[in-house]
């Protein structure tokens, strides 16, 4: 198994794709660090995260047009004159963009693989079923906590060298962050690994994966209205978990979000497993 991880690392090294999603995180962060303001991708939740941030008087005395009207770079100006305000745990708090990062890392290891044959002829060389399952999971979930790691710290001293000091947290409070939302970050992963197993075919895969969070988001939104379920339940959806789990969370939340993460891990791991161990290899 460590010999097909090993050949993983060594194929998506030579990917250009892989190279496109580290770009990809580095025009997000160079964005947000540059607008002193996280970007969004998908559906934005309003999530209280319990952040308290005192604007500047000049800031918060300005309407939507005005705020509109304002160039980057005096947008930017005003944005450095905000007190109390940690720009790279926000940044952090929008780590769910880092899904679709993922999903190019799930392309490349899994269905590339059923595209291409790899797979077919990985599997006729006396290599189990299993073997080659657990050998990509371990694979892409490895690969996306590193570029979660790198995420990170790309962003912090990045914001420590453009934004300065005042806008920045200390290096523990952001590595803490980054080790408590490791859990989602592994859930995105388990879920863009199923689905690789269960799609197989790239074109599929990547119809289904692009939209497929926002359209859960969307579903658990409507069930909450529809059931009249507490707006409690939306703190355990993936983007909202990421956010809360940036902000001093608490510890029976923390344990009750490595949970539903883990229940997700395997509830996908399952589905993609199944749908694999029964599929016919071509």
């Amino acid at each position: 198994m460590l010999n097909m991880i090993k050949a993983d690392f060594y194929r998506t090294v030579r990917s250009k794709a892989i190279y496109f999603a580290v770009i990809l995180i580095l025009v997000m962060l160079a964005l947000d660090i540059y607008t002193v303001e996280p970007g969004s991708l998908g559906i934005h939740l309003s999530v209280d995260v319990g952040q308290q941030a005192e604007m500047s008087s000049e800031l918060s005395q300005m309407d939507y047009e005005q705020l509109r009207a304002l160039s980057m770079k005096d947008y930017r100006k005003l944005r450095l004159k905000v007190t109390g305000y940690s720009l790279d745990r926000d940044i952090l708090a929008s780590n769910m963009n880092l899904y679709y990062v993922f999903l190019v890392v799930a392309a490349v290891a899994v269905a590339a693989d059923f595209s291409g044959s790899c797979a077919k002829n990985t599997l006729s060389s006396a290599i189990s079923r299993k073997k080659y399952f657990v050998s990509k999971v371990v694979f892409v979930m490895l690969v996306c906590v590193i570029l979660h790691f790198l995420n990170t710290y790309v962003m912090y001293f990045g914001n420590r060298l453009f934004n300065g000091g005042n806008l920045a947290s200390d290096l523990g409070s952001v590595t803490r962050i980054t080790l408590l939302q490791l859990p989602p970050v592994l859930a995105m992963a388990g879920i863009l690994t199923g689905l690789a197993f269960l799609l197989k075919r790239m074109a599929v895969f990547n119809a289904v994966g692009i939209p497929f969070v926002m359209i859960v988001q969307m579903l658990l939104n409507f069930l909450r209205m529809a059931l009249k379920l507490p707006e409690e339940v939306m703190h355990y959806e993936l983007q909202t978990m990421i956010a809360r789990l940036a902000m001093d969370p608490t510890l029976s939340y923390t344990l009750q979000s490595c949970a539903v993460c883990g229940g997700i891990v395997l509830l996908f791991g399952a589905a993609g497993w199944f749908s694999f161990r029964r599929a016919e290899i071509r």
